[in-house]
């Protein structure tokens, strides 16, 4: 089964996510909270709650949660939309600046460990591919056509 790349990819999705989970659990947080917090970090504007969720492929029900437990922990904020009170946008506080770069740079440690038999080279091709095959899934799903 080895030999089918997409079995190949989920076990290996599989194992680096136990991982992922464990390290994550150290630091009191699951991995929904670490995809918004990165993606709050990759943003250059606040993003709505809403757009938030869509954006990470998380069922509204579940973002209030998760985004509730991050603003209780005070990781993020949560505020009106100025410009539609029926909206709320979500931002990193700086205490959540703290905690995500605590837990990026052991992500990159796990990376290492999962990525060790690559050389150098070979990891960084390796990211660049299935970033681009990643990428190209998420556009699809986008237009429907998965």
């Amino acid at each position: 089964m080895l030999g089918v790349t997409t079995y190949a990819l989920a076990r290996a999705g599989r194992l680096g996510r136990a991982r992922m989970a464990r390290m994550m659990g150290e630091h009191a947080l699951g991995l929904w909270h670490f995809a918004v917090l990165s993606a709050l970090d990759d943003s250059t504007d606040p993003p709505s709650q809403r757009d938030l969720g869509a954006r990470l492929g998380i069922d509204p029900s579940d973002l209030v949660d998760v985004v509730g437990a991050l603003e209780e922990r005070g990781l993020l904020r949560r505020d009106r939309d100025p410009s539609d009170r029926r909206r709320y946008v979500v931002g990193l506080t700086p205490e959540g600046r703290t905690e995500l770069d605590a837990v990026a740079g052991r992500a990159a440690d796990l990376d290492a460990e999962l990525l060790a038999p690559l050389a150098p080279s070979e990891r960084v091709a390796f990211a660049a591919m299935l970033r681009r095959v990643l990428d190209h899934q998420e556009n699809l799903a986008a237009h429907g056509d998965t």
